[in-house]
């Protein structure tokens, strides 16, 4: 009997059990399909919950994860095959009577089931996305761009083909390369950087030192370009430290230190001798030599004659198949010296002229003969100058010398716009005068008289360039301007000062500010010092009354001077990266058109901002801290065509009719009186804070951040 009992409990087990399941399936196929549907539905919302954190990291420029996308991509899949099923599945039912089919196997056992397993394959995968994060951060990759005909170069070939020798050997660990301006040091260690990249045999930073050395921003940058985020209170010796630990860990390292002016702290930077391999360039060998103490330096030459012709001709292209211009394009090549600057600059503006252009050239360079090559590289430099066409691309250059050589795109804007330059005549809106802009940049480039930067955002000049556009502009005008770092001695005397029409002083060490600067025809005025806390004298701007653009950069002030009431001519007012306390003065510079607080610290956006119904540009981005924008302040400003607040102000009013008088902060409805507005950035806390039609109709760019989920429209 018992033995009996096994046997028919087996039998129970391979009949009754799998027939229950069958039946079951055949029972409730709506059930699994319902639950199928629900398990898709979660699915859709977890990729959403993904991908929102994907497309973030896309915006900070992350790299995301491989695991992460191969499970978007498995998704799409699965979700695909479950909604192709349910598809044919409502197909089925609509040809059965009430759902019902002669066949129940066909009809309702076999989707059931399949319907079970698919749910269970969308619930693996859900679980599969619950990534602890989506994306990992890498340091920026430099683009190495080699110039058309580099190669081809037997003199350049030679010294790149010994460097890289040199950086393979494991007893050099550091090399200099020098030779005067203009000479292409920068060009060359480009290429050998991106040689050296794509061989795979070094990872590569790249920084320009410039004069006035910046250990600080030089540090900064060596660490940036190997992704290592350095605390902003660690002192310089602890970021070398990291620095150091960091080039320890990670060998084949090789740090390019470009166009050195004086004795350089390597170790400071924290790069001690022979922990990498270091590349740097200098005009001086001594320097590199004596002072720093590579152990070799090799001497870059210029180009040779047949050199020279080849990239002359490369540019100027079909304009040398006239024999008269190809004897006379012959002629200028040679008397460029073998400088590739002159070379490229000369070619670029010739390219495209009559011969008698190309006469009128090569007259000049004859004028030039048995002078020094800087000599005849500044006439040459002059002569494509005078060649560009139009006095507003003029005026862009002669305003980029005087201010330095690098400068940010936008604020170029701001201050050429502010000065009301004859470039934007005829321009009626900041689109247009943005269009301008570019377009007269473009054409400097094109000239080679600015550089062609991988940033767009950043405009860069050549030292010849940049010594020339200043000898050019000190004819016409007096200014004062001194960069990074330069030494203040005193301040000119007060002849200079009563023709002083510019006056630039970036990142510098000024003691003390006089008084009153006396300075009846300044237009513009900028000042970024490196003490915070340098005072402004009540009565600093009562003798500026002609001033139109005024930058007060990284200073800290309670409230601006009351002299500032004096400029009733003012433009342009950038206060950016500064410590502000009460800012209510600004209402009383009526004529504004352009106010900038980029990254400045207040609390408070007062009414008296409202006062400026001639302003047209507002900047308000990374202002961290501001609390309040006084209501209607916004509204005030009918002729604004740019607000910018990409920050944390999220704090929008909804608009309530019947207690307009209660509000303690501006509302977003209050855009729909800007009837001008065309680019806009703003964040919001959701979508409750946004009211039907607050936005105008000329609205061409803007970016809606809603700070509560972190979603960018």
């Amino acid at each position: 009997m018992e033995f009996f009992s096994i046997i028919v409990e087996k039998i129970a087990d391979y009949t009754i059990e799998p027939v229950a399941r069958q039946v079951g399936c055949v029972i409730y196929l709506k059930r699994n399909v319902d639950n199928l549907n629900s398990e898709v539905e979660k699915l859709v919302d977890a990729k959403g919950r993904v991908q929102h954190s994907v497309d973030e990291a896309l915006r900070k420029c992350h790299k995301i994860e491989a695991d992460v996308e191969k499970w978007l991509k498995k998704v799409d899949e699965m979700i695909a095959e479950a909604n192709e099923f349910l598809k044919d599945e409502n197909q089925v039912k609509k040809k059965c009577l009430f759902g019902l089919c002669p066949s129940l196997i066909s009809s309702r056992y076999r989707p059931s089931r399949k319907a079970t397993k698919l749910a269970q394959k969308v619930v693996e995968i859900q679980k599969a996305g619950a990534f602890p994060s989506v994306s990992y951060t890498t340091p920026p990759e430099d683009i190495w761009t080699s110039r058309v005909g580099y190669h081809a170069f037997e003199s350049r070939f030679s010294i790149v083909t010994e460097i890289m020798k040199e950086l393979t050997d494991s007893n050099i660990h550091m090399i200099g390369i020098y030779g005067m301006a203009g000479v292409g040091k920068t060009t060359l260690v480009k290429e050998i950087a991106r040689r050296a990249e794509k061989q795979k045999l070094f990872k590569v930073a790249k920084v320009e030192v410039r004069q006035n050395t910046d250990l600080n921003r030089i540090q900064k940058e060596i660490a940036e370009k190997f992704g290592l985020e350095l605390n902003g209170d660690l002192t310089m010796a602890g970021r070398a430290r990291l620095l150091t630990d960091y080039i320890k860990k990670n060998k084949n390292i090789l740090v390019i230190l470009d166009d050195v002016w004086e004795m350089l702290d390597l170790e400071t930077l924290g790069l001690p001798f022979g922990i990498c391999k270091v590349l740097l360039t200098s005009r001086k060998r001594d320097l590199l030599s004596s002072e720093i103490g590579t152990q070799k330096e090799l001497r870059l030459e210029v180009l040779e004659e047949e050199e020279s012709w080849s990239l002359f001709e490369n540019i100027v292209a079909d304009n040398v198949k006239d024999l008269d211009i190809r004897d006379t394009g012959i002629q200028v090549s040679k008397r460029c010296g073998g400088l590739p600057i002159l070379v490229v600059t000369l070619a670029k503006a010739l390219r495209g002229k009559s011969l008698h252009s190309w006469g009128e050239a090569l007259r000049l360079q004859k004028m030039c003969e048995g002078k020094e090559m800087h000599e005849k590289a500044y006439s040459g430099i002059e002569w494509s100058y005078n060649q560009l066409e139009g006095e507003e691309v003029k005026s862009l250059l002669l305003i980029c010398g005087m201010l330095g050589k690098f400068h940010a795109f936008v604020d170029l804007l701001k201050y050429t716009k502010g000065l009301g330059l004859s470039l934007f005549e005829g321009i009626n809106t900041m689109e247009e005068a943005h269009s301008r802009l570019q377009s007269l940049v473009d054409k400097l480039k094109d000239s080679c008289l600015l550089l062609d930067t991988t940033d767009k955002e950043w405009l860069e000049m050549h030292d010849l360039t940049h010594d020339v556009a200043r000898k050019i502009a000190s004819r016409d005008q007096q200014f004062l301007s001194l960069i990074n770092g330069d030494e203040f001695k005193e301040w000119p005397n007060k002849e200079f000062l009563e023709k002083c029409t510019l006056i630039s002083f970036h990142w510098i060490n000024i003691p003390k500010l006089p008084e009153q600067l006396e300075c009846p025809k300044l237009q513009l005025f900028k000042l970024c010092a490196t003490k915070k806390l340098l005072p402004i004298p009540h009565n600093f701007f009562k003798e500026m009354k002609e001033l139109k653009v005024l930058d007060l950069t990284k200073i800290c002030m309670q409230s601006l001077p009351p002299s500032i009431h004096f400029l009733k001519n003012l433009q342009t007012l950038c206060l950016d990266h500064c410590e502000l306390r009460n800012i209510a003065m600004v209402g009383e510079l009526r004529s504004l058109e352009i106010l900038s607080f980029v990254g400045s610290k207040f609390k408070l956006l007062p009414k008296e901002i409202g006062q400026l119904t001639r302003l047209r540009v507002l900047d308000l981005r990374v202002c961290s801290q501001l609390e309040v924008i006084h209501p209607n302040v916004l509204s005030s400003l009918t002729k604004l065509e740019e607000l910018l607040m990409n920050n944390n102000f999220t704090e929008w009013e909804i608009e309530d009719v019947s207690n307009i008088s209660e509000r303690s902060n501006a509302s977003l409805s209050e855009l729909k009186h800007l009837s001008n507005l065309t680019t806009l950035e703003v964040n919001v806390k959701g979508a409750f804070q946004l009211s039907v039609n607050c936005f105008s109709e000329k609205l061409v760019n803007f970016k809606i951040c809603m700070a509560m989920y972190g979603i960018g429209l």
